[in-house]
C-alpha cells in the first residue's frame, strides 16, 4: 500500500511539475482560429469607433439644420403677422370708406327726395 501510495505521489509530482514546465514554455504562434478571431475583434472596435464619429457628425448637423429651421420658422412667423397686421388695417381702410361712400350715397338719396 505504501509503495502504491509513494507512487501515486510520484507520478502526480510529475505530472504537477510537467504542468508548470509547460505553463513556462513559449507560447506559439496563433493559430488561424484565433488570428482571425483578434481579425474580427479590431475590424468591430474599428467599425465602432467610425459610428461613433458618424454619430457624432449627424447630431452636429440635425443642431445645426434645427437651428437654421428654428431661425426661418420665426421669420416665418414674423412675417406671416406682418401680413395680417396690413391685412387687419387695409380691411379697416375699405370698411371707413364704404362708410363714407354710403353715407354720400345717403346724402344723394335725400336730396334728391328734397327735390
Amino acid at each position: 500500500m505504501k509503495k502504491i501510495s509513494r507512487l501515486l505521489i510520484g507520478i502526480a509530482m510529475v505530472g504537477a511539475a510537467a504542468t508548470l514546465l509547460a505553463a513556462c514554455q513559449k507560447k506559439e504562434e496563433p493559430g488561424p482560429a484565433e488570428a482571425l478571431g483578434k481579425k474580427i475583434d479590431g475590424a468591430v472596435q474599428e467599425a465602432g469607433k467610425q459610428i461613433e464619429e458618424a454619430t457624432g457628425k449627424a447630431k452636429e448637423q440635425s443642431s445645426d439644420t434645427g437651428s437654421k429651421l428654428g431661425e426661418a420658422m420665426d421669420k416665418a412667423k414674423a412675417d406671416a403677422q406682418s401680413a395680417y397686421d396690413k391685412t387687419k388695417e387695409g380691411a379697416k381702410e375699405l370698411t371707413q370708406k364704404a362708410g363714407e361712400k354710403m353715407e354720400e350715397a345717403g346724402q344723394k338719396i335725400q336730396d334728391a327726395s328734397k327735390k
